[in-house]
């Protein structure tokens, strides 16, 4: 049920990216482009979660931090690009930070592998894991935005406890893991998320809720400038 319920998740958030792709971008290169960097981070993700090469947590530093870096790198590369600058242009603000609302997909899908003896309990809301609130602040916030005062001081309130919130469930994953360093040592060690198809979790999800992030910080400092 977990692994399904993984696939489909990815699948949805996915969709929604697209949709709004399709809605807003006027341009059809710009489309294209988004679609095909949208697959192709979908296909190699995947391929590299099925080959179990990110699962070797004994060398240092582990491959999966090259895996996690490379998404980092490229969430900022997206967000920095013309094609970035493109969708804050004509993606309204309301509708960037509405679709932090499809952070309850991982949410559901971490307590599913925490009941099915995948994910250690802190990586859920069960634990440490209050990433459930970025999802419900903003879809609060873009369903009644156009009844609050000061909506663009809401919208910097919302980033913000979304991105660290972002950076807390991941921080808490990472210290999960079986490291040197690891600080969350029950069972199990944090190690589903390097197998298929759980690395959509951080390939799709993660990426796509920073990539966002990062969007909607571009779109309000380009307001306030």
């Amino acid at each position: 049920m977990t692994a399904g319920f993984s696939i489909v998740s990815a699948f949805l958030t996915a969709a929604l990216m697209i949709f709004t792709m399709k809605r807003y971008l006027p341009d059809p290169a710009d489309l294209r482009s988004g679609v095909g960097g949208y697959a192709l981070i979908f296909l190699l993700s995947g391929i590299l979660g099925a080959s179990g090469v990110l699962a070797d947590f004994n060398s240092m530093p582990p491959r999966f931090f090259f895996f996690i870096a490379a998404l980092l790198i490229t969430s900022l590369g997206v967000t920095l690009s013309p094609w970035g600058g493109s969708v804050v242009q004509h993606v309204p603000l309301r509708v960037l930070i509405g679709l932090q609302g499809f952070r309850i997909l991982p949410e559901i899908l971490l307590d599913l592998a925490w009941r099915e003896g995948l994910a250690p309990i802190q990586m859920t809301w069960h634990g440490r894991n209050l990433d459930m609130l970025s999802a419900i602040t903003a879809l609060l916030l873009a369903g009644f935005w156009n009844h609050v005062p000061q909506v663009k001081r809401w919208a910097w309130a919302q980033s913000i406890l979304g991105l660290v919130l972002l950076i807390n469930i991941v921080s808490i994953a990472v210290l999960s893991a079986p490291l040197p360093f690891r600080v969350f040592l029950n069972e199990p060690a944090n190690t589903f998320v390097a197998y298929f198809p759980y690395i959509w979790l951080p390939g799709i999800h993660v990426m796509t809720a920073l990539t966002l992030h990062g969007l909607t910080l571009r779109r309000l400092l380009k307001g306030a400038a």
